[in-house]
């Protein structure tokens, strides 16, 4: 069987995730799987790409994926991938600048590599008092965002990731808070999914068997990226550039288990009320309506 999957570009987490599958070193069985890049939020080309049937399973941005589904998308969840949390995912901001405490970004210009950020806008009213409604917001891709802070183009930025790590040891600025940090002092959850993956329904309804072995592919995938994250980090800068001390150590900031156990769940039905509060979701669904369980 060919299937095409599709993750986000330039994010080492998840290309190293997948660089075993996309070079041939795991297979899985009975399936030829291509392994493509398609851009990052703000563009849905990667959920769009799922839903005309261009790929058969991708990696998708949680709030994407929910929004898509409850507008009646053929696409059901399998499982969380990219799950940050203490670190991995924050606002940064100057050292010398305005804001010295997450209250004092009310009225300030955040930028993020999606426009406004629904896990912030939330945080940020539920953790710290801060009218969310008062942020103004803006884009940059994100290897752009942190020089668009230390320019006093904005006041803060949202960085994750690799970039997260730049951030941290970058001259000038420092990280305010991070989502995990603030999400367990919420909820208390020591982390939160950011990205799933997902399947088109027609495939797993003719395939039922397929998840468990896309699954498997995954987790030995992710299992190959570990004893060679040098050799990947490697590939990642030809065609990305970047700082391989940067790459790695981001490297070990997300949990990627491929799993959707009972506290995950848990997890998931804690953000989609979060996403409707903030007015990115129109409502909440049951899980089983939404995920291959």
């Amino acid at each position: 069987m060919d299937l095409t999957f599709a993750h986000y570009r330039n994010r080492f987490c998840m290309f190293r995730t997948y660089y075993a599958l996309a070079t041939g070193k795991v297979k899985i069985d009975d399936v030829k799987l291509k392994v493509i890049e398609l851009p990052d939020p703000p563009s849905h080309e990667q959920e769009d790409a799922l839903i005309r049937g261009n790929v058969q399973v991708a990696n998708l941005y949680l709030p994407n994926f929910l929004r898509r589904k409850l507008d009646g998308a053929p696409i059901v969840g399998l499982c969380t991938e990219w799950k940050s949390t203490s670190k991995g995912n924050g606002i940064f901001v100057r050292t010398d600048g305005p804001v010295q405490k997450p209250q004092d970004l009310a009225g300030k210009l955040i930028a993020t590599h999606q426009g406004a950020h629904a896990v912030h806008q939330y945080l940020l009213k539920r953790v710290y008092g801060v009218d969310y409604q008062t942020l103004r917001w803006e884009s940059h891709p994100q290897e752009e965002l942190l020089d668009v802070l230390k320019s006093g183009k904005v006041d803060a930025v949202v960085l994750l990731d690799h970039f997260f790590f730049r951030g941290e040891v970058a001259d000038g600025v420092r990280c305010l808070y991070t989502d995990g940090d603030a999400w367990k002092k919420l909820h208390g959850f020591d982390q939160m999914i950011k990205h799933m993956v997902a399947a088109r329904e027609d495939l797993l309804a003719a395939h039922p068997e397929l998840k468990d072995k896309l699954l498997q592919g995954f987790r030995k995938s992710f299992a190959y990226s570990e004893g060679h994250l040098d050799e990947i980090g490697d590939v990642f800068i030809q065609r990305y550039g970047g700082n391989k001390e940067a790459l790695i150590a981001s490297a070990r900031y997300p949990k990627i288990e491929f799993t959707f156990t009972p506290q995950e769940q848990k997890i998931a039905e804690a953000e989609m009320n979060m996403l409707v509060e903030v007015g990115h979701l129109p409502r909440t669904a049951p899980l089983s309506t939404l995920f291959a369980l």
